[in-house]
């Protein structure tokens, strides 16, 4: 299975000058757990849920003065939209990163999360289970 086959096409951005405070309250608003960060339209970086409650830990004027190049990870972890499964889950471990870009050539097509990997995976046990069940003899089947 590709990363294209299971990636979140629907990708929010901001620029870099955005401020924390607002990049938390689109994050909110939109039920989101990252923000690709951009500048002039170029993957600059990416904020996550955990980096915007780090920079709430800081001192409430601190905070209010963060724009998202101060809080972002850079530079970004990315991967094509032809990857295959095995290859994010690699990625994702290697890095620790949960929230991939998936970047074709130099358009950012995607983004695949480890929520999306949950959801692949567990799709792919239920219908492995399903098949195995029903290869399985039934207890009423004659032998």
């Amino acid at each position: 299975m590709k990363v294209q086959d299971f990636m979140t096409e629907i990708i929010i951005t901001a620029e870099v000058d955005t401020p924390v405070v607002k990049a938390a309250k689109l994050m909110a608003a939109e039920d989101i757990g990252s923000l690709v960060v951009t500048k002039n339209e170029v993957v600059t970086g990416i904020v996550t849920q955990r980096d915007i409650i780090a920079a709430q830990l800081l001192s409430d004027d601190v905070y209010h003065s963060l724009n998202l190049e101060d809080i972002m990870s850079s530079p970004v972890v990315s991967i094509g939209p032809d990857a295959d499964l095995g290859q994010v889950v690699l990625l994702m471990n290697n890095t620790g990163n949960k929230h991939i870009p998936v970047i074709d050539g130099e358009v950012m097509v995607g983004i695949v999360t480890a929520g999306d990997l949950l959801r692949v995976l567990a799709t792919m046990k239920m219908i492995a289970d399903g098949a195995s069940e029903a290869f399985e003899p039934s207890e009423d089947s004659e032998e």
